[in-house]
């Protein structure tokens, strides 16, 4: 890997990093926190609670799937000279921004409910912006992939050479017949 190309991928990790804190704190911004409810029993979270539950996690999925969407059309229009170096290099930048995006929820949304200390019986406490699963973690990279292969599908085909044939058909020399 040549310097130009390593200072590139590091760019790309730098801006994916950049792009998944502020992601971070759209997904803070956007999701809706389950709130617990404090009984005699403890926290309990009821059957609409569980919705929002679900609600911050949907809500990761679809900011990594359009930031990584983006960001794997933009990485592939920047830099298409590279070709499939820049797979991996989609997947390590997903991968880094769905991470830091995942640790802002965590650090600036609401504190783990079983540590809020005084609150009573009746009082609602915010669950807290976590993920229990490494899959939604994936939409990042899926997102990011799709944009890659979205922008190489979409991009003009180079001009093709045709070695003496002055016919512009796209069939080259294939279409001479010799008998």
């Amino acid at each position: 890997m040549t310097r130009t190309r390593l200072s590139a991928a590091l760019l790309v990790v730098v801006l994916a990093a950049l792009a998944g804190i502020a992601c971070g704190f759209l997904w803070l911004l956007v999701a809706q926190p389950a709130q617990w409810l404090y009984t005699e029993q403890g926290l309990v979270l009821d059957e609409a609670a569980a919705g929002h539950q679900f609600g911050i996690v949907a809500w990761f999925v679809v900011i990594g799937g359009v930031a990584g969407l983006i960001g794997g059309w933009a990485v592939e229009r920047w830099r298409t000279q590279d070709g499939w170096i820049l797979v991996p290099l989609v997947v390590v930048a997903g991968l880094v921004a769905g991470l830091l995006c995942s640790r802002v929820g965590l650090a600036f949304g609401p504190p783990d409910p079983a540590g809020v200390t005084g609150i009573e019986v009746g009082d609602r406490v915010p669950l807290r912006f976590t993920l229990d699963a490494f899959s939604p973690m994936l939409s990042w990279v899926i997102g990011g992939l799709l944009g890659l292969a979205a922008s190489v599908y979409v991009r003009p085909a180079a001009p093709r050479d045709s070695a003496g044939d002055s016919s512009d058909d796209g069939v080259g020399d294939a279409d001479q017949i010799v008998r």
